[in-house]
This record gives structure tokens, sequence and C-alpha cells, in this order.
């Protein structure tokens, strides 16, 4: 036998058999009918184009669900960037931006760790102890850090052997280089935070909590303790600086005439 180069597609194979040649192929009868055709295919029944119908647009809806989940997300980070920034832009204008910061964060954690633990976790141990730390937190910082960085007052309270109490004031002696949007922070937050508590423990009164009234009311000692005692320290320091006005008055008078 004896094999030719063929094209690729032309597989066969010469044989010398009885002085003549004969091909031979390799690759097996070719079908005679061609390829199938799809004439036999015929239209889908009504109920058949129902369901590719509901099919088709059950995908649609659930990538339109999709879209409006994400557009949902994208819209709330959106609106949480924009608060961050409002907060950050609010901080920055005053002279102590993180005393300010921190004298104001205390009082959110609490507030949010009382939501939170009360309405989402109701777990009452839990948010109780959470929320009175976070208010002790915010009693100790603002009675030495916030008051004497920020409107230049500290106060202490001293409890004599006899039991009486004895009231202590520190007051800067210039309240002019006090930061006005400092002082407005500082006094703002002091005022509302009791006022805050006070709206809830009506609520509860009104509604027979007991058990979270007593938490609200060791949070409105703590935040009215403050009160007072910068109430007093300013009437202190307001007493002081007439004091020394008026001695600045007398000083100049008698400089005049002498």
């Amino acid at each position: 036998s004896l094999q030719l180069p063929l094209a690729p597609r032309a597989r066969a194979l010469c044989v010398m058999a009885g002085g003549g040649m004969q091909f031979v192929d390799l690759e097996g009868p070719k079908d005679p009918k061609g390829p199938p055709s799809l004439s036999g295919v015929g239209t889908p029944s009504a109920s058949e184009q129902a369901n590719l119908t509901g099919a088709g647009g059950g995908a649609v809806g659930g990538g339109g669900g999709g879209g409006a989940g994400a557009g949902a997300a994208g819209a709330a980070a959106g609106a949480a960037r924009a608060s961050a920034s409002a907060i950050a832009d609010f901080f920055s204008t005053a002279r102590n931006p993180k005393v300010c910061f921190f004298h104001v964060l205390f009082k959110v954690a609490a507030f949010v760790c009382y939501f939170f633990g009360r309405h989402i976790l109701t777990s009452y141990v839990l948010t109780f102890i959470m929320t009175v730390v976070l208010c002790a937190f915010d009693f100790w910082t603002v009675k030495n850090i916030t008051g004497r960085l920020l409107v230049g007052m500290r106060w202490w309270n001293d409890i004599k052997e006899d039991g009486s109490s004895q009231w202590y004031f520190e007051s800067i002696a210039d309240e002019s280089t006090i930061d006005p949007k400092d002082k407005s922070i500082f006094w703002g937050a002091l005022y509302a935070w009791p006022i805050l508590w006070l709206v809830f423990l009506i609520l509860n009164f009104l509604s027979f909590s007991w058990d979270w009234l007593l938490l609200i009311i060791m949070v409105f000692v703590f935040a009215a303790a403050n009160v007072v005692g910068y109430w007093k320290c300013s009437k202190d320091q307001k007493r002081q600086m007439a004091e020394w006005a008026k001695s600045q008055a007398v000083r100049a008078v008698v400089s005049n005439w002498f």
C-alpha cells in the first residue's frame, strides 16, 4: 500500500490492488441527509409563552429590586458621610475641637447605649451597667477637664468631719480669653443633657416603668450635679469680676486725685 499526502479534511487511503488504485475513506460514510433541519421545531404554545414571559419578568424584577437596594445603601452611605463631615466642620471652628468633641462624646454614647440596650437588646442589667459607667465618665470629664479648658472653671465639694459640705470654685481671671464657640458648646451641652433625661423621667413615670425609672434618676443626678456646680461657679466668677471691676475703678479714681 501507498499513502499519499492529502488535505486535512480529505482523509483517504490509496491502496494498490490488482494493478489499479482504490481509495478507502477513513472517516466513514457521510450522512446524505445533511444537518438536521429546524423546520420540525414548532412555535411554542400559549402556556409555554406565558412561562417564558413570567421567567423573564421575574429576572427583570429581581434585577430592579437589587438595583433599588444598592441605591438605598448608597444613599445611606452618602448621608452618613455628609453627617460626619458636618460634625467635623462644626467642631473644627472651635479653639479646642478635641475637648469639645469629648465634652459631647460620652453624652451621646450613654444615650445610644440606653436606647439600643432598652429597645433592641432588651437587656436591663447590661444597659444599666453600661449607661451608668458612661455617665460617670461624662461626669468626671466635664467636672475636671472640659470645664477648665473650655470656660476656665472648676468646682469641687468637700465633705467635712461634722458632715457639712464646703464648695470650692476656681475660675479664670480674664474671661475675654475664652473662645465664644467653646463657651457655647460647653453650656449648651451642659444644660441640654439633664433636660433630656428629665423628659425621659416624666415619660417613664407616666408609663409606670419603675425599673427603667431608677436608671434614669441616676443619670439625671449625674447631669444635674455638674449643672449645679458650674452654675454656682459661674455666679462666683461674676462676683469676683464685679469686685475686681470695683477695685479697678476705685484705684483709677484715687490715682487721678493724687
